[in-house]
């Protein structure tokens, strides 16, 4: 009975040991992205983790505007996609980036919940209902509808209605559930939407244009070979062929 122990107890011993040295063996990378890329950058790391199996992506999600001054308060970032140019280009600005590139575009809806009777935004004044954008300071999308909103003269009539999100994925939630009427996503989001129709399409003319930037973040102290190559490993396949499609999947717009 011992020696069957001591035979188990040293099997628990091997396995975890090499599953421990396993872990250590992996190099790992945080990448800050913004909150309306989750769904097609979970695929994208679980492609990019199958073809590189020695690097650990790990994601910090937000708006882009919180995850700017992150990057900015010097917080450990390895890479940045954001959903904004001027985000983009502020990091670009004070220093913080080793390399970066445009990705691709995207465009706005207007959503309504299947839960209100509310289908538009003149019933949604007479209804002195709720819509929901991201929070124009610190969400690219939120900034986006707030140009699109005063471009239709609908700014000031909509602002007691308004209700502001981090992001522009908690914009789609309370609109999936009810919480607000009606709100301004992007139409990638409809991709995992529930329970929400689209009214319209929002002109692109009336905003700023949208795109989609991936920066490599300087290192703010040395760090292992390791590390730098692995950075610049995942940065060139965010930029490939096989990126592109899983992009296109996820409803952006990928240039050719």
């Amino acid at each position: 009975m011992k020696r069957l122990m001591l035979t188990i107890f040293t099997s628990i011993v091997i396995i975890t040991g090499c599953s421990a040295e396993n872990k250590a063996d992996k190099t790992e990378i945080t990448v800050s992205a913004a909150s309306s890329m989750t769904d097609c950058l979970q695929e994208l790391k679980n492609a990019f983790e199958n073809e590189y199996p020695s690097i650990k992506i790990h994601y910090n999600f937000g708006g882009s505007g919180s995850l700017r001054r992150q990057i900015e308060q010097e917080a450990p970032i390895d890479l940045f996609f954001s959903a904004s140019e001027r985000d983009y280009q502020k990091v670009m600005d004070k220093d913080f980036v080793k390399k970066g590139d445009y990705l691709f575009g995207n465009s706005l809806v207007l959503i309504k919940s299947d839960q209100t009777s509310v289908n538009s935004i003149e019933e949604l004044l007479k209804q002195d209902g709720k819509m929901a954008i991201g929070t124009p300071e610190s969400v690219p999308a939120g900034t986006y509808a707030k140009e699109a909103l005063k471009s239709w003269g609908k700014w000031n009539e909509l602002k007691a209605t308004l209700v502001y999100t981090k992001d522009v994925a908690q914009v789609l939630t309370l609109v999936n559930e009810g919480a607000a009427d009606l709100g301004i996503v992007y139409n990638s989001d409809m991709k995992r939407a529930k329970n929400v129709t689209v009214l319209k399409a929002i002109d692109a003319d009336l905003h700023t244009s949208i795109g989609y930037y991936l920066a490599v973040i300087k290192d703010q102290l040395p760090k292992e070979e390791e590390i730098v190559q692995a950075k610049d490993t995942f940065y060139k396949f965010a930029l490939s062929d096989t990126a592109k499609e899983v992009y296109k999947k996820y409803g952006f717009t990928v240039e050719k």
